[in-house]
């Protein structure tokens, strides 16, 4: 599946997704810095993508879309270098694993959880 990464994660992840074999797109990469957040949501919905962001915005993805969003809550106080290697594992393991959902998050401590919708009463 093919992995698409915000604008706002370093490019050494992009570059280690891909020379690990992973089919990773970067937003900055294709060109495309500053694009709005309703042409992403346009991705999402036609193509079986895993989009990770650090933006909230996507936190409300409909269940009809095709992609999978994962919204990183790992803290920009780290060196880049260790967020780096918290998402590329995280990652890697995410598309080791066929998971049920459509909208994650990933932890600082690297799990990949997902969202559970809960019936307000």
């Amino acid at each position: 599946m093919k992995i698409l990464l915000d604008e706002n994660f370093p490019l050494p992840l992009y570059h280690r997704l891909q020379a690990a074999g992973h089919d990773a797109e970067h937003i900055i990469a294709l060109g495309q810095r500053g694009l709005p957040d309703s042409a992403i949501r346009e991705r999402l919905a036609a193509e079986e993508i895993v989009f990770l962001t650090q933006d909230t915005e996507f936190e409300d993805l409909p269940s009809a879309y095709r992609g999978i969003v994962i919204i990183s809550r790992v803290s920009q106080s780290l060196p880049i270098a260790a967020r780096v290697d918290i998402w590329f594992q995280a990652l890697d393991d995410f598309l080791a694993r066929p998971t049920a959902g459509k909208l994650f998050d990933l932890l600082e401590n690297g799990d990949i959880v997902a969202w559970e919708i809960h019936d307000l009463e």
